[in-house]
């Protein structure tokens, strides 16, 4: 049987030396092909897989924003960063209207939005429409939104309301919004007077305009917004492309647009115990609180 083997080698060497390189090339993919079968034997690397997958194609354009779907399946690690009060600064402005007091705010996002308003020149400011919002207020925020659709939609069913509501404001039992984390803020630059600069629709105006970069909005509009975007990436949040108004720090949404699926930060603030909402982070309330 050796003497066989010898025999057939010593007849068929030059072409076993010819495709070697072929040889290398099949056991290389063969490698590989078993390593993929091993890896997506796992349902967890699956999910894995297909979020980052998700997230290269919204890097790539080939999709609009990240689906609710993979945002949701984010998951966050706590880090108790504690809500504080969003203490006045020279060059912002609230927006009294749209706040819930008391402002509250996570502490190093408090610090990053500081930074840059620190930034800003003579002149232009940061206008906060919106940062933590309580579930309670979210609640009432969220029946307001499903009375004002039923309004305009006579015969609407409840659930299909609900469903239209949950794309101009945040469910108050859902758990991808950021507002109720503390992390998430909704601004615009304005004026000394308080006139936003001209972003092509008002704050929570919602039309075609309202996803950040679209086909009907100007230049100068387009130029305001990436300015806004530019100033708020440089600290470090992420603009929500359905909403140029929008920008997340640390919450589900965040790590979503950052590619992280397992770098959310900031959870909910709160939850419900004995059917009444309590804040599972601390929340140091003091006006004399220092900067650092």
């Amino acid at each position: 049987m050796l003497e066989q083997l010898i025999k057939w080698y010593e007849n068929h060497k030059e072409m076993l030396i010819a495709n070697i390189p072929n040889f290398i090339i099949g056991a290389v993919a063969l490698i590989i092909l078993i390593w993929l079968i091993w890896y997506f034997k796992s349902k967890r690397r699956r999910r894995h897989f297909r979020f980052h997958l998700h997230h290269l194609m919204y890097v790539m354009g080939l999709r609009r924003f990240m689906s609710r779907r993979y945002v949701s399946k984010v998951h966050v690690h706590e880090c108790f960063d504690p809500l504080v009060d969003f203490l006045p600064h020279r060059h912002i402005i609230f927006n009294k209207e749209t706040l819930e007091e008391p402002i509250l705010i996570r502490k190093k996002a408090l610090f990053k939005i500081y930074n840059v308003a620190d930034r800003l020149p003579d002149g232009l400011n940061l206008k906060i429409y919106k940062v933590f919002r309580s579930r309670i207020k979210m609640n009432d925020v969220f029946e307001e939104v499903i009375a004002e659709i039923t309004a305009h939609n006579p015969g609407i069913g409840r659930h299909e309301a609900m469903k239209l509501a949950k794309f101009k404001t945040d469910d108050p039992k859902g758990n991808i919004g950021g507002h109720e984390t503390g992390g998430a803020v909704d601004v615009a630059l304005c004026d000394d007077n308080g006139v936003d600069l001209d972003y092509g629709t008002k704050f929570h105006e919602y039309n075609d305009s309202t996803f950040t970069f679209n086909s009907h909005i100007t230049k100068a509009q387009r130029k305001n917004r990436k300015a806004l975007i530019k100033i708020m990436k440089k600290q470090g949040f992420v603009n929500f492309p359905g909403e140029w108004w929008h920008f997340s720090y640390g919450d589900r949404m965040w790590a979503a647009y950052k590619g992280k699926r397992n770098g959310g930060i900031y959870g909910s603030a709160e939850t419900e115990m004995g059917g009444h909402y309590g804040f599972t982070i601390p929340v140091k309330r003091t006006i004399y609180e220092k900067r650092k």
